[in-house]
């Protein structure tokens, strides 16, 4: 079975007896090199995401920003500046 890096396409070459990542090593140093950036500028869209004004048509939209927003960022086991539980959009999504 071919399996492929889920970030790059890259394939990862699976050794037989071993459980194969879904990522490759260089993307897998991207990330570990470059978490808190990444943390940091997510969490800077959910809190703009989350200070920005109220727009009926525009409050399901951007309730499903913050919940990607911060379920993205406990992906990357950092913590997000809000949790959805406390998101102004929580009510905006089905339950």
């Amino acid at each position: 079975m071919s399996i492929n890096c889920v970030w790059c396409g890259k394939e990862i070459e699976e050794i037989e007896g071993q459980a194969t990542m879904d990522t490759c090593d260089e993307c897998e140093d991207f990330f570990e090199d470059n978490i808190d950036n990444i943390a940091k500028t997510l969490n800077e869209l959910l809190r703009e995401n989350e200070t920005s004004k109220n727009g009926k048509n525009n409050d399901e939209k951007k309730a499903w920003i913050s919940y990607s927003l911060i379920t993205a960022i406990h992906m990357l086991s950092s913590k997000p500046y809000l949790e959805f539980k406390d998101s102004k959009y929580k009510e905006n999504l089905p339950q």
